[in-house]
């Protein structure tokens, strides 16, 4: 009874090759190139990016030449000012590295070596470096840096934060942009846009010389004293350039398009050019005159890539569907439909065509199969034979994303789940469709039949946004709920012998609470729907029913269906808890024999969490531990290497009729494993306590089959461009699309869609298409694995600053890193040692070390130091390196310690800090910590700057609104207030405008219920609640489906609303360079304020 299974999962002894209609496309000959990207200009040449590589062309759009020819992305070309070379970025090495190739083309000479994204912005006046910005930094905005034509250590410019710039004719200023959004989002007016700023290189001054609310992006520094930007100052959402006078003052319109957008502009390095994309052309802008005209480029392109593919899957599916009697499965690849034999027989394909097939169901008799497609441009149900014989039937005629659905017992009918909010029942005879239930609080669960056919069992939510189950007669009538608590309840599941109602709750229950792992409140619980007449906790009844058909000993056997009668009176009393489980329950079946449930939990491994796979008996004992995940150990088959991509985890329990195996998918494979005898173990676990049968584990085989699907990519980029508009169109929280025709944003956008190269240039237009929304929360990506031509670099850090000691000729350490890989009592490194060598390779000053850095994770460093800056004395000592993700937080970890120590030393250790990092469960539990370690201190700074959001202000509001009404005092001992977990005395929130999402919730609630003064600058503006969706290719589309507003009389939406301040203070970038945190002093004098005017009423008990 699988819901639809959006779950992209790996990989071995039949073929079979799926066929996918061809579709021409005009790219392929001579065509205008529609789609060429990040122009530059020199001396009558332009530079570009097109299908992924470097070109050039004359200013005419004539003498078109392919320069590079890689299947990785080279972007952003920029020609030197001397004219002899072109710097990129590419991303062969997997993120963007910084490359130089002779400009008339050549070998690309690699400059950058880092697992940090480096973009080309332009030369040094002196054509002697480039110059880029990386966020390599290990904090939270991005910086400017120049490498050397030559290669070596890329050099800080000394920016505060930088994402985009240009030098001044003589070199000395550069005009940036500090910070900035997503290029391809409209109408965005908020505190995370960017002004253009004019910093003093030497001087390490900053002026800016825009203040716009909107977009102020991409400047260029001119040499007639303009700087040049685009900008949609017009209010009308469309970007146009303008300049400004490099003093300051009012800018100017230079160009005035009326439909289109301005993208990606470079001026030419003697000022007289500037290069930009309008409407998905190159443009020229002759400086001088104003003048704009479109560059016609005519191009005859060889893609990278063959438009059809015959691409291999090894054993790997996106979801499956057991055969009833357990011979077969049917699944879903890449969009096609299949059944392949559990042991011999021919592999057979369901589905044939460019839509995107999937979420796969065999009907219980085996006679027919259910399956998702988009072939009529929308999501609807269909239903095929397993032989792939005849035309598969549409049943659904609705438009509205289909959830969840499920076979009837007697395979005559489906009940399905719509974004409707509606459940329907579907007659396969009459081809009648039933409106059965409907939601108003959001989707209806996946649906479940009881085995008789005259029940359906789902999820529904209430106001509170959790669920119930409820009960409905399958031809309609009166909905029953059957689960009466404040906690959530879904995936209900009938046991084959309509005894018993299975369902997981969430928020309570074994090993919840918390503390624990996430999930780990999701349990097991079995309704008994008829009255018992023997009690399930006797021992003696128990022994009684072991004797029985499923009992000890007895192979799983189907019980037959019989007619179920719900006893309504006695649900709560016989609702009863089955698994109790430390980490929670994440997917479960009920064995055939109605009495074992086989399930899904979390479990600490070696060196992380993985998932195993248990059963156990409905009374909630015998449970046992059938085997651990990570296919490969005791499988009989090692894991394929795809099963790194989509699809980790284990779900998707199925029995076969006779129960003696359950199968499962793991990752992207299906795996089966035989059932313990009798269904249970080799003992009897009690509830709660060690798992029985602790020996060798079950080995697990898996479902081996090998498919060739053909790929046509023009016809999929075309299926991928409408699912991504489709899932916008059903998935965007506001139905009325922010007051955009979504329709005619369809219509503007697709018909680009033939021109696409590769499928950066595909997500580019969706990206386009999106970002006419103006929200936040969106946006289209390709997979982690899925940028670079190369595996990808992972760099490795040693937990130490180094900097250059140009006198020595070294590298000296600066600062460890407390609790980093050189913060350890068996690694020799002080401050102020000198770095000599890394395994082995001598490293100078000016070197780039992050080149011998690299790949080397899982692998000691050999690095050699030594007191002094001469090999004399010098010592050897290893070194485990960790990821940026790691060092960022070690840095991250100084950074709140200093401003601990900030707060203590300003207010003479009277008030505390803390900080929140994200808003996420961690930092819910530190928070929790933190407040009971400051609840001595007499007032507090809530910091929660750069939190980038989460789901947690509900909890931390309800720990802050607490008041102190008690004073509990034990004899002879000083007063405590009650309750203990609070804090009471004078409170302060610091955000600034990299605080969003939920980050702004929480100042929004920490004001509204009158807990203190926020402080800072306005937050980002950025509140939705959003999920994910994956595309045919494994690219995802964010979904962002809920919306937050303000308890104000005009309930005043939270996306683009930014929480002001009520003392707005700013950190200058001279501060942060100084080091100074002007917020955060202000925080501590407004609570030195207030406590000066408030008194103490914690006062000792006479007695």
């Amino acid at each position: 009874m699988p819901a639809l299974r959006r779950v992209l999962l790996p990989a071995a002894a039949l073929v079979v090759i799926a066929l996918a209609a061809f579709v021409e496309t005009p790219l392929r000959g001579a065509s205008e190139a529609r789609l060429a990207r990040y122009p530059h200009y020199r001396a009558g040449k332009i530079a570009f990016t097109y299908v992924g590589d470097i070109w050039t062309a004359d200013e005419n759009g004539q003498n078109v030449r392919r320069l590079t020819v890689n299947k990785a992305r080279d972007v952003y070309p920029r020609f030197s000012p001397d004219g002899k070379w072109i710097a990129f970025s590419s991303d062969r090495a997997g993120s963007l590295d910084v490359f130089v190739m002779p400009a008339e083309g050549g070998t690309a000479k690699q400059l950058t070596f880092h697992s940090a994204d480096d973009t080309v912005l332009a030369w040094t006046p002196d054509s002697q470096a480039v110059l880029f910005a990386s966020n390599r930094a290990e904090d939270w905005a991005g910086k400017l840096y120049t490498v050397g034509l030559n290669g070596g250590m890329p050099k800080n410019v000394g920016a505060d934060m930088g994402v985009w710039a240009s030098y001044s004719p003589d070199g000395s200023r550069l005009a940036i942009n500090r910070h900035g959004q997503v290029y391809w989002r409209k109408y965005y007016r908020g505190a995370n846009q960017t002004d253009v700023t004019i910093m003093d290189v030497a001087a390490k001054s900053f002026k800016d010389v825009t203040d716009f609310k909107g977009l102020d992006s991409w400047p260029m520094w001119g040499r007639d004293g303009n700087i040049y930007f685009v900008s949609d100052r017009e209010g009308n959402g469309l970007t146009n350039i303008w300049r400004v006078s490099d003093k300051g003052g009012n800018a100017e319109p230079v160009t005035t398009f009326r439909t289109g957008d301005v993208r990606w502009p470079s001026i030419s390095d003697d000022g007289k050019v500037v290069m930009f994309e309008h409407d998905f052309g190159i443009w020229k802008l002759d400086v001088a005159t104003r003048k704009a005209a479109a560059v016609p480029l005519q191009i005859s392109a060889e893609l990278q890539d063959n438009d059809l593919e015959f691409r291999p899957f090894n054993s790997e599916v996106d979801d499956f569907s057991l055969e009833p009697v357990g011979h077969r499965i049917a699944f879903s690849i890449h969009g096609e439909v299949f059944t392949a034999p559990i042991e011999e027989g021919d592999l057979t394909q369901v589905t044939d065509g460019p839509a995107r097939d999937r979420d796969v169901e065999y009907a219980p008799d085996g006679k027919h199969l259910a399956y998702v497609s988009d072939k009529s441009g929308r999501e609807e149900i269909y239903i095929a034979t397993p032989d792939g014989a005849g035309e598969a039937q549409k049943i659904t005629d609705l438009d509205a994303l289909k959830l969840s659905y499920t076979w009837a017992p007697d395979s005559k009918a489906l009940a399905y789940v719509a974004s409707d909010n509606k459940l329907r029942r579907f007659d396969v005879d009459s081809r009648r469709t039933l409106e059965l239930a409907s939601s108003r609080y959001g989707n209806i669960g996946a649906p479940a039949w009881s085995p008789d056919g005259q029940w359906i069992a789902y999820a529904r939510p209430d106001q509170t946004r959790t669920n119930d189950i409820c009960l409905i007669p399958s031809g309609g009538g009166e909905e029953h709920k059957v689960t009466f608590d404040s906690a959530n309840d879904t995936a209900p599941r009938f046991a084959p012998n309509g005894l018993k109602l299975y369902f997981v709750r969430s928020g309570e229950g074994g090993g919840g609470g918390r503390g624990a792992a996430p999930g780990a409140g999701s349990q097991v619980y079995a309704i008994a729907l008829e009255r018992e007449d023997r009690d399930p906790d006797d021992p003696a009844e128990r022994a009684d029913s072991a004797d029985q058909p499923g009992g000890r000993g007895q192979a799983a056997a189907a019980a037959p269906p019989r007619a179920i009668s719900v006893d309504w009176a006695g649900l709560k009393r016989r609702t009863r808890q089955v698994t109790r489980m430390p980490f929670g329950v994440s997917s479960y079946a009920v064995a055939p024999d109605s009495r074992t449930i086989a399930f899904v939990t979390t479990e600490p491994g070696a060196t992380r969490t993985q998932p195993a796979l248990y059963t156990i008996q409905q009374d909630g004992r015998r449970l046992s531990r059938v085997l651990s995940g990570g296919a490969g150990g005791d499988s009989d088959e090692e894991e394929p290497a795809a099963a790194a991509g989509r699809g980790g985890g284990m779900g998707d329990l199925a029995f076969p009729r006779d129960g003696r195996s359950i199968f499962f998918r793991e990752g992207r494979g299906v795996y089966s494993v035989a059932m313990p005898a009798g269904g249970q173990g080799s003992g009897a676990g009690a509830p709660g306590g060690p798992a029985a049968g602790a020996g060798r584990e079950a080995t697990r085989r898996r479902v081996s089959f090998n498919v060739r699907v053909k790929v046509d990519r023009p016809a999929e980029w075309s299926e991928m461009f409408g699912d991504a508009w489709r899932t916008m169109k059903y998935r965007f929280y506001d139905p009325k699309m922010h007051g955009k025709d979504w329709d005619a944003m369809r219509a503007k956008y697709e018909p680009l869609v033939p021109y696409v190269g590769d499928r950066q240039e595909l997500l580019n237009i969706v990206n386009e298409m999106i970002g006419e929304l103006n929200a936040s929360h969106t946006g289209a990506a390709p997979p982690p694995a899925g940028r670079g031509g190369g595996a990808g670099v992972s760099t490795g850090y040693l937990g130490l600053d180094l900097e250059p000691d140009s006198r020595a000729g070294r590298y000296k350490v600066t600062y460890i890193y407390e609790g980093g890989p050189a913060d350890k009592d068996w690694v020799t490194v002080s401050v102020g040692d000198y770095l000599l060598a890394i395994d082995g390779k001598p490293v100078k000053a000016g070197d780039d070390y992050w080149q011998m850095l690299n790949y080397r994770l899982n692998r000691k460093v050999e690095v050699t130091l030594n007191g002094k800056a001469a090999d004399e004395g010098a010592w050897k000592t290893r070194i485990a390196p960790i990821t940026q993700g790691a060092q960022n937080q070690l840095r991250y970890e100084r950074w709140v310690k200093e401003r601990r120590q900030q707060v203590d030393k300003l207010s003479n250790g009277r008030i505390g800090y803390l900080h929140i990092q994200a808003m996420d469960q961690p930092s819910l539990l530190k928070f929790e910590k933190e407040i009971r370690e400051n609840r001595n201190k007499e007032a507090l700074v809530i910091d929660q700057r750069w939190n980038g959001g989460g789901n947690i202000e509900q909890e931390l509001l309800a720990i802050l609104v607490q008041r102190e009404y008690q004073i509990w005092q034990p004899r002879g001992t000083e007063p405590s207030p009650r309750p203990f977990a609070g804090f009471f005395g004078p409170k302060v929130v610091l955000q600034n405008w990299r605080s969003a999402s939920n980050a702004e919730m929480f100042p929004a609630g920490f004001r509204a219920l009158g807990l203190g003064k926020v402080i800072g600058t306005p937050t980002f503006g950025a509140v939705i609640g959003t999920g994910s969706y994956s595309l045919i290719d494994g690219s995802t589309v964010r979904t962002p489906g809920t919306g937050v507003f303000l308890a104000d009389p005009q309930k005043t939406n939270m996306e683009n609303y930014g929480v002001q301040p009520d003392i707005l203070v700013e950190n200058s970038p001279e501060d942060n360079l100084a080091g100074r945190d002007r917020q955060l002093e202000t925080a501590v004098q407004e609570l030195l304020k207030e406590l000066g005017q408030r008194k103490t009423t914690t006062q000792l008990v006479n007695r």
